[in-house]
């Protein structure tokens, strides 16, 4: 445990046995006790988080495979034709539909009797 020794342990309770006494060091070794339980159970925890993500990651890039995409090629939208584009430009303009608004002014209106 800890790289100590069984000599190293035992000089370690006479010490905290003196400095603590017999009264309070039962409950210092509940304390750190359950301090202990405390860590391991975050430790534990973000160890099964993480692996939780690797696994999910790696059924991502099995489902979705990146060597597959192939952007396209740049010569292939810089060879269209002023022409081409005026067109699917048109195209684009034509599927919007325009809102009628009210004209809004300003000016005050003049009431005339």
């Amino acid at each position: 445990m800890f790289g100590i020794g069984f000599q190293e342990l035992l000089l370690i309770m006479v010490v905290a046995l003196i400095v603590l006494g017999p009264q309070r060091l039962p409950e210092v070794a509940r304390a750190l006790g359950k301090f202990y339980r405390e860590i391991k159970s975050s430790v534990d925890e973000v160890k099964s988080s993480v692996v939780n993500d690797l696994s999910s990651v790696k059924n991502i890039e099995k489902e979705v495979k990146i060597d597959d995409y192939k952007p396209p090629k740049i010569e292939e939208k810089v060879n269209k034709s002023f022409d081409e584009e005026f067109e699917e430009e048109i195209k684009r303009s034509d599927n919007k539909k325009e809102v009628e608004r009210e004209k809004i002014t300003f000016k005050k209106q003049s009431k005339e009797v």
